[in-house]
């Protein structure tokens, strides 16, 4: 929906505000009833008030047309007593209504926001990827914050208005009828402007909703513990946060704008309503300057038009706030729409394949013009180590998150064991991924480990044996907390590990999900070069049965693979073994001599290449 051309139409604002009903029922059902109930009964007590107020008014004016002569002060005095137990009374409903309202909104912000983050969780990878998808992201956020909350107490308060409404009405009629539509004319300049604003701010919000993100990735990088390293030592700070004041500053800027503008209008239909007003006044005072109405029923019946304005006025507000917090809701709905929700998690164990082949694949990225692979044929055996292998940005990275079920290929097709692999969900349950760019969880070492296959019941001793796998088990076990140690300097308590030590409780990770296809994208980049050649030498053993995907620019590691696949601008271009790419001195040969030249001498090279050679 373009926000500037397109406005939500009067049934699309009756239906985003029942789902905001429905989702505030879902948080806290008995916290609705109690506002409303608590609501509805300060209205029936306002309308009580008005109405006692007209019948002192009557039993007043005969007295003191008298002079007070005679007067019996009873039915005075137990009138204003009666008002002042309506007041507090009215005063204790707004203060308990006020405290459940509170408990209201946090529960229903915390139904909305997990709203939020469930579906971002079930969102597939390649919508990350698409800008739009970050701005609809960034919009429902900003829904989820009140928004539901807000829309349902101003559906109280109006329900509050509208009985306030209907008493006052109740006295007219027995007045001046003709004082209602003079009362509900008086709001029209206001509801017009209040309606302008609404538009003019959602479109405001709809249009910075990439301003918004780019100020947080500043904050992010300002206050994060892990960019505090690289921002100081390059000396950013200042840089970083000038860019997010400029940020800011046209945020604030189109803010401003608006404001003049809408505040200029509205001073505007203030100044017509009360003109209005005034018009109504002089012509009830009229009326009783020529006996048509008594001044008893005027004066109660302009305290009323008073009450009624007021009302009509604060409903002029509260439309238009909830107006914009319909528009927000719709994106909240738009976005947990428009996600798709995973099946059941498997409840059997991921199976062995025995050939995993993907035919004429290709893929582009959204919003991109130019596909990222082109055409390609590669096929995994059980019990293989296939290696990819290219220069950056040749796909290796894109190829091996399509294999593994995170990406849907645009083109061609992947087949297991014969059969089309169209099930994504099926393909991620299979398949274990060490990136090169491995999430650090800021939680236990246990958690870090066993996140490698949640569904599953926990066992501690599959914990220890994957961390004794990836080589990591002495460090854990040495911690403070061994495997109960939380691991972020943040927390309390909490204790840090190095690059290296990180990337083995990655591993330990992958080691633990047990899955048939491992996929090892950089595995080793922070290891030593001893922890590197031990975890090579082993890896057959490791993962004896399963199919592993190598991705490393370290050739040393991918040689004794029994497949390499050279991957260049999105094209298979060579495969075969070391010695077979070696002796067709193509792409990789070049790749291989270039690295190997910077750890051997002339001799020891030219030995190196005749052993592949021969």
């Amino acid at each position: 929906m373009d926000p500037v051309t397109s406005k939500l139409t009067s049934r699309d604002l009756c239906r985003v505000a029942i789902r905001a009903v429905r989702m505030s029922w879902a948080a806290d059902p008995q916290g609705v009833l109690t506002v409303a109930g608590l609501q509805l009964t300060t209205a029936v007590g306002l309308a009580g008030a008005l109405l006692l107020l007209r019948d002192m008014i009557d039993d007043v004016m005969p007295l003191a047309g008298r002079g007070g002569a005679g007067a019996d002060l009873t039915t005075l005095v137990s009138g204003l007593v009666a008002l002042i137990v309506l007041g507090t009374a009215g005063g204790i409903l707004l203060t308990l209504s006020g405290m459940r309202q509170q408990i209201l909104t946090d529960r229903v912000d915390r139904h909305v926001i997990s709203l939020v983050l469930r579906t971002a969780a079930h969102t597939e990878l390649g919508e990350f990827e698409d800008p739009d998808f970050h701005d609809r992201l960034q919009r429902a956020v900003h829904a989820a914050r009140h928004k539901p909350a807000m829309v349902i107490m101003m559906l109280v308060t109006m329900m509050q208005a509208a009985l306030t409404v209907l008493a006052v009405a109740g006295v007219f009629i027995t007045i001046a009828w003709w004082l209602l539509p003079l009362a509900t004319l008086t709001a029209l300049p206001l509801f017009k402007a209040a309606k302008d604003e609404r538009d003019a701010r959602y479109a405001m919000h709809y249009s910075l909703a990439e301003n918004h993100r780019r100020r947080q990735y500043f904050e992010q990088l300002l206050t994060g513990r892990d960019e505090a390293k690289e921002i100081r030592a390059l000396n950013l700070g200042a840089t970083l946060h000038a860019r997010w004041d400029s940020e800011y500053a046209r945020e604030l800027t189109s803010m401003i704008s608006l404001i003049r503008t809408h505040a200029g209008r509205e001073i505007v239909a203030r100044l017509v309503s009360s003109a209005l007003i005034v018009g109504g006044i002089a012509t009830v005072w009229a009326l009783v300057d020529t006996g048509r109405v008594s001044l008893a029923g005027a004066s109660t019946g302009l305290v009323g038009l008073w009450l009624l304005s007021t009302r009509m006025t604060m409903a002029s507000r509260m439309l238009n706030d909830m107006g914009q917090s319909l528009y927000f809701l719709k994106d909240l709905h738009d976005f947990a729409a428009a996600a798709t929700v995973p099946p059941p998690r498997p409840a059997e164990p991921a199976l062995p394949f025995r050939t995993l082949r993907a035919r004429d694949l290709t893929f582009t990225y959204p919003g991109v013009d130019q596909p990222t692979l082109h055409g390609i044929d590669i096929s995994l055996h059980q019990d293989e180590i296939i290696a990819l292998v290219g220069t950056n940005g040749s796909g290796k990275t894109t190829l091996a998150k399509i294999l593994a079920g995170l990406y849907a290929p645009t083109g061609g097709r992947l087949d297991r064991d014969g059969r089309p692999a169209n099930d994504m969900h099926q393909l991620r349950h299979g398949c274990a991924v060490v990136f090169q760019d491995f999430i650090r969880y800021k939680l236990t070492a246990h958690d870090n480990i066993a996140f490698g296959r949640v569904e599953d019941q926990i066992h501690d001793s599959r914990i220890r044996c994957a961390a004794e796998s990836a080589g990591v088990a002495a460090l854990v076990e040495g911690l403070p907390d061994g495997y109960d140690t939380v691991l972020g300097r943040e927390f309390t308590n909490g204790t840090d590990l190095s690059g290296g030590q990180w990337q083995k409780l990655a591993i330990a990770r992958a080691f633990y999900r047990n899955a048939p296809f491992i996929i090892l994208d950089e595995p080793t980049a922070a290891l030593d070069p001893q922890a590197e050649a031990d975890l090579f030498a082993r890896i057959r053993q490791l993962f004896a049965g399963r199919t592993v995907l190598l991705i490393s620019h370290r050739f040393s590691s991918v040689r004794s693979a029994d497949r390499i696949y050279v991957l260049d601008a999105g094209r298979i271009i060579e495969q075969g073994t070391h010695a077979e790419l070696m002796r067709t001195q193509g792409r990789y040969a070049d790749l291989f001599l270039t690295q190997a030249a910077g750890y051997l001498d002339g001799n020891h090279l030219v030995d190196e290449v005749s052993g592949d050679l021969g």
